[in-house]
């Protein structure tokens, strides 16, 4: 070892000795005459440069080929050195500081990790965030690959980070990455198993999509790969547990909720969408749910019928397309039942003539912040004296035309001087601006946010 150090620092030096003179080369005098103007060369001046040229390519070859010559004998070289360091990273990493946390730290940080989750993204709009139960490359999974005693913690003493779970058909992009295709995991039904046993009895929040929810020509999708039914079916023996589950199903799968009635007594928030070719009947899952704050429901048939509670309601959405007929007094019904609610969203367009309003006696909801609604008949029966926030929007009638009724403003206006509220943000979609929107502009003193949006292209 000791001669090859004292060997390749002679080979090196004996090497670039060699090439010393180039440090005193420089120009010709004739080569720096003929730069110093813009003069073309004489004949005999471009053969003196050729020549020279010629002269100075074979030192130039020659150097190269010693560069190469070092290039590639220091390349195994680096090979060597890096997987002496990969080597020596492990014996570092065994001594790693974090191995010796103590249990209790380690999970409390483990605890956080999901944490990061909670917040709305545009590009990932969902309520219930969770880690991806069948990508074993990330999340928990990912998290037990550390250290035994990081293991032990993940598997046995982090119930926490295993009860958020988000369960979607697996896709990835194609070869030449233009389109995503199907990717499912052989042992998806295990892995879900696994993370419901790890996640013991602690309340579980579950975002679950099917295939062919938003997959093209979703609407005319009956079938789901047994694979996502099975997973399904296994969710729904853990019902006593769901906290907050945001499900985006198949008209298939729809009846099957049904077999959790009356075992969804922790259940706190529901957003439930559904394919429009949903047949008509009765979902009654959640007609028994005494914790439920947040109800938000799409799609499903006009005369789906979806029992539930209404007295501890906080948040209630309804944007199904509704039956042709009267549907203000049940939904007025809603609201005089929850004395907690701060949020409503309904709207209904229907051909059929509906009733004026108001309906009697009207509706004093003290609580009421957030409202976007449009049916006159509803501003007519309702006095909301805390009402911040107002969206008027449009719906979609049978003939897939946005609609908002053209008394809206009118009605409107009624509802906010009736109600002596201070609004403070502003939202119409597709209405029919006309003389009332000044006074009711001069009613809101207090208001910081006027949006006007057009979600159609033409009327």
């Amino acid at each position: 070892m000791t001669s090859i150090k004292q060997s390749t620092p002679a080979f090196l030096r004996d090497l670039l000795s060699r090439y010393d003179w180039v440090s005193t080369s420089s120009h010709s005098p004739e080569l720096i005459a003929l730069l110093s103007t813009n003069a073309v060369p004489t004949a005999f001046q471009a053969s003196q440069l050729e020549a020279s040229i010629e002269v100075l390519d074979a030192p130039i070859h020659e150097i190269q080929s010693e560069i190469d010559l070092l290039r590639n004998a220091a390349a195994p070289l680096e090979a060597k050195m890096a997987r002496l360091k990969d080597i020596r990273s492990d014996y570092r990493a065994a001594l790693s500081p974090i191995r010796r946390l103590p249990s209790e730290i380690l999970v409390e940080i483990l605890r956080w990790t999901p944490k990061k989750q909670t917040e709305l993204t545009a590009a990932d709009p969902h309520h219930v965030f969770g880690f991806k139960v069948f990508k074993i490359a990330a999340g928990p999974w990912h998290l037990g690959q550390v250290c035994s005693s990081w293991r032990d913690a993940v598997q046995f003493l982090c119930p926490e980070i295993w009860s958020t779970l988000k369960i979607t058909w697996q896709r990835n992009r194609s070869e030449k990455g233009d389109i995503m295709i199907p990717a499912p995991k052989k042992d998806m039904l295990a892995l879900l198993n696994r993370a419901l046993e790890r996640s013991q009895n602690h309340r579980l929040d579950i975002f679950f999509r099917c295939r062919g929810f938003h997959e093209e020509a979703a609407d005319n999708r009956t079938d789901e790969p047994e694979e996502m039914s099975q997973c399904f079916d296994l969710l729904l023996t853990h019902s006593k547990r769901w906290g907050s589950v945001e499900l985006a199903i198949v008209p298939s799968f729809l009846p099957r909720l049904s077999l959790v009635r009356g075992r969804v007594d922790r259940v706190e928030d529901v957003y439930l969408t559904c394919a429009l070719i949903t047949m008509p009947g009765t979902m009654d899952a959640f007609e028994i749910a005494p914790k439920l704050k947040t109800l938000d429901l799409t799609g499903m048939h006009a005369e789906a019928h979806i029992p539930f509670p209404a007295e501890n309601l906080v948040l209630f959405s309804d944007a199904r397309r509704l039956p042709e007929h009267d549907t203000v007094p049940k939904y007025l019904d809603i609201i005089a039942s929850a004395p907690n609610l701060l949020e409503f969203s309904y709207h209904h367009h229907s051909v059929v003539p509906q009733s004026p309003g108001p309906y009697h006696p009207e509706i004093v909801h003290k609580s009421l912040q957030t409202l976007s609604a449009s049916l006159g008949s509803l501003f007519c029966s309702l006095v909301v004296p805390s009402l911040t926030q107002m969206t008027l929007a449009s719906v979609k009638s049978e003939e897939d035309l946005m609609v908002c009724p053209r008394d809206a403003l009118f009605h409107l206006h009624d509802l906010v001087a009736r109600s002596h509220c201070s609004l403070t943000t502003l939202t119409f979609i597709d209405a029919t601006m006309d003389e009332n929107l000044l006074p009711i502009l001069r009613l809101s003193p207090q208001l910081v946010s006027l949006s006007f949006q057009e979600k159609q292209s033409s009327r």
